[in-house]
């Protein structure tokens, strides 16, 4: 990604949220402390968070109808590579489409992060998680309105046989914790020079996530992407597994990275938080 001019403010973070403040550490000089973080977003207005709700609904709508299609394919079934290139592609272009809007979190476990970071109030964290659940539902039906019940099945996830469903609650757990060190590591100030494509750096985190744990639990490191397909299948073996697990695992290892890797400098100029 090209790097702003000088004068411009910067420019969104795709996964989180969104419009940090110009900060020393990000070379715009608003005077704000360097090193602790890119501070909180930019707080809407009333007549703004539906627009942020309506973005999230509709990215994760589209998140459960792309990556389940792609998961139905004939040829997926046997390469959990296609699985999950496709599914760290689908998440790099939503980010690139709505990440303007809301950031495109399209998950759970990503908004907790946010929540535990200070980046948003719990309000707008209650709307994004109720707009996410309200987009899988959403996507998981026109998933099986297109392709039929089987299809709605197919991209259920459930813990393979070999492993009990506490050891499915660990690695869910490690892999949303991941997911969560992604997002910490871009709201950090020390990353803010960093002038990659923040969408193609999240879709291959998400990735190579995937491949990791897909042949285990589906790492779906996502509780409404879960959710949707499971409630139009009827699929709710071990569901409890894809809460707990990347819930947990968001909120542990924010946790760490805020008490253990942040760095401890001057307070920071005071933000309003998000309503």
């Amino acid at each position: 990604m090209a790097a702003p001019a000088h004068d411009d403010p910067p420019g969104p973070h795709p996964v989180s949220a969104m419009h940090w403040c110009s900060c020393e550490a990000c070379g715009h000089g608003c005077g704000e402390a360097r090193g602790a973080d890119r501070g909180r977003d930019e707080a809407p207005g009333g007549d703004d968070l539906w627009r942020v709700a309506l973005a999230e609904c509709a990215a994760t709508s589209l998140l459960v109808l792309l990556t389940c299609t792609a998961t139905c394919a004939p040829s997926a079934a046997a390469s959990p590579l296609q699985r999950s290139i496709a599914s760290g592609f689908v998440v790099a272009l939503l980010v690139q489409c709505l990440a303007h809007v809301s950031g495109a979190q399209m998950n759970p476990t990503v908004t907790l992060a946010a929540l535990v970071w200070g980046r948003m109030s719990r309000r707008r964290a209650a709307c994004e998680m109720l707009a996410q659940l309200a987009g899988a539902v959403l996507g998981a039906a026109a998933l099986r309105a297109l392709l039929g019940l089987r299809a709605a099945e197919t991209c259920a996830t459930v813990p393979v046989a070999i492993i009990g469903p506490f050891q499915a609650v660990a690695v869910e757990a490690v892999l949303g914790g991941c997911l969560a060190l992604a997002n910490c590591a871009a709201w950090d100030a020390r990353t803010a020079a960093l002038k990659d494509s923040w969408p193609l750096r999240i879709g291959v985190s998400v990735a190579g996530l995937s491949l990791v744990g897909g042949e285990l639990t589906g790492a779906s490191m996502n509780p409404v992407r879960s959710f949707g397909p499971a409630l139009w299948s009827s699929t709710w073996t071990s569901h409890w597994v894809y809460w707990v697990g990347p819930l947990g695992g968001s909120v542990l290892f924010t946790s760490v990275y805020l008490h253990a890797w942040r760095p401890a400098t001057a307070a920071p100029r005071k933000l309003p938080v998000q309503p």
